[in-house]
């Protein structure tokens, strides 16, 4: 299934989109050709982003360097998570960065880090976030109880050849009755973490190309779909499907 497009505006740039799975579709951004059009979230009925910094407009990207030029959206983290994104690190991650996030590494998505929110918790919460802090894996993390009233971050990671300087389709998904689960599409890999602790939730909003700190990497960004809960597998494929559909118009093959 493809997208359609529906809009009151004149032109095709700022047009909604009907998904293939659009309940819980909080964000759904594309970029390529023009920069000032990266703030626009094509899901229906929900606010647009604002433009921190230059990110640079390609023909079939954008790109994004943390802490210095992202995006800010209005999305706030809910328990169940579901984080999707068409990109790429821009540059080799060198082989001494840091596991936490350093300024080499390349942030996708997500809310990394703030101030809990959830009741009886307070301090730290750690987010929902995609990224890069090794050349060969894929690693995503979603903030949970730590079992003595705390907060941690419980992280997985996902090799099986993944090349971080690859396009590909990566995901996280996670609640609390879902383990967190990160995925390549594109390479048919996944992890699944083995925490079913209940989520601590942030106050920080979702970002795209950086986290709050740490993240300082450049990224390569076409395609962002940020949900409010845990996608099933068939409900993933399809958004996967339309996904690849509009990257092999651009040239790319995920």
């Amino acid at each position: 299934m493809g997208l359609k497009f529906r809009s009151n505006q004149v032109g095709p740039w700022y047009t909604k989109v009907n998904v293939p799975v659009d309940q819980g579709l909080e964000g759904w951004f594309t970029f390529d050709t023009d920069a000032k059009r990266f703030f626009f979230n094509r899901a229906k009925g929900k606010a647009d982003a604002l433009i921190v910094g230059a990110p640079v407009a390609y023909p079939t990207h954008g790109r994004f360097k943390g802490l210095v030029n992202y995006l800010k959206t209005s999305i706030r983290e809910t328990d169940g998570q579901t984080l999707i994104v068409v990109g790429k690190a821009a540059a080799q991650i060198p082989a001494d960065a840091s596991t936490s996030g350093d300024a080499s590494s390349p942030f996708y998505v997500g809310n990394y880090r703030g101030t809990s929110v959830t009741e009886g918790v307070s301090g730290t919460a750690y987010g929902s976030s995609l990224y890069h802090v090794a050349a060969s894996s894929l690693t995503a993390s979603s903030c949970r109880m730590n079992g003595s009233g705390g907060a941690t971050s419980s992280v997985r990671s996902v090799g099986g050849g993944e090349v971080a300087t690859d396009w590909g389709i990566r995901v996280m998904r996670a609640s609390s009755s879902y383990a967190l689960k990160v995925q390549n599409l594109t390479r048919n890999t996944v992890a699944v973490g083995s925490d079913l602790n209940a989520r601590v939730l942030s106050d920080s909003v979702f970002q795209i190309g950086s986290g709050t700190m740490a993240f300082g990497g450049e990224v390569d960004i076409s395609a962002v779909a940020i949900y409010s809960r845990v996608l099933t597998d068939t409900e993933l494929n399809e958004v996967a499907t339309a996904m690849r559909k509009r990257m092999l118009r651009l040239g790319i093959n995920v």
